[in-house]
């Protein structure tokens, strides 16, 4: 009988601490608009996304100070931008700018501020370097465009235009418009 008594006893006991520890009343109360959408998203510090080929070869490298997620969406922004991108002909590529932004889905990647885009293979040294103010990089492709005002320092030479389509998987590059150029001796 005592044995019924405890049993009935825990058993309540079970049920009392159950109702008070899933209560409402004790989960704080949540200030200001609550929503998903206004809560922070995801954000990576001094982080490297890597992308790779079809043969599992690092295609794309985007290094960056600072990553954050876009209003929960699946684009991001990047803070002090790195890219290396290294082309099936095995030419390396760095990418530099102050901010960047990756579209949903990883395939354009738009760099802004002190962009610089220059070819890092050592059989190429002293290669050109292109600067710009803004610049658009199409990754399937490896095709970077910009319609800003470029500058293309190689040597004591330099090379100013407006607009610039470059294939980095076949080394082109396109000037758009207001193309001068200055060539020291």
């Amino acid at each position: 009988m005592a044995f019924r008594i405890f049993t009935l006893l825990a058993v309540l006991a079970l049920g009392v601490s159950t109702w008070f520890l899933s209560s409402p009343s004790r989960f704080p109360a949540r200030t200001g608009s609550g929503t998903l959408e206004s809560l922070p998203g995801y954000y990576l510090k001094n982080a490297v996304l890597t992308d790779y080929d079809v043969n599992g070869n690092i295609s794309i490298r985007i290094h960056a100070d600072r990553i954050d997620q876009v209003d929960h969406s699946p684009e991001i922004a990047l803070t002090n931008v790195r890219v290396d991108y290294q082309s099936p002909q095995g030419q390396s590529w760095v990418l530099l700018g102050d901010t960047g932004h990756v579209e949903s889905g990883g395939k354009v990647i738009d760099v802004a501020g002190n962009v610089r885009l220059e070819e890092q293979s050592p059989e190429h040294a002293g290669t050109a370097v292109l600067h710009t103010d803004t610049l658009r990089y199409d990754v399937p492709d490896a095709v970077a465009s910009t319609q800003s005002d470029v500058r293309i320092d190689f040597g004591l030479h330099t090379l100013t235009a407006r607009g610039m389509v470059a294939n980095l998987k076949e080394r082109t590059m396109r000037l758009e418009s207001k193309v001068n150029g200055r060539f020291q001796p």
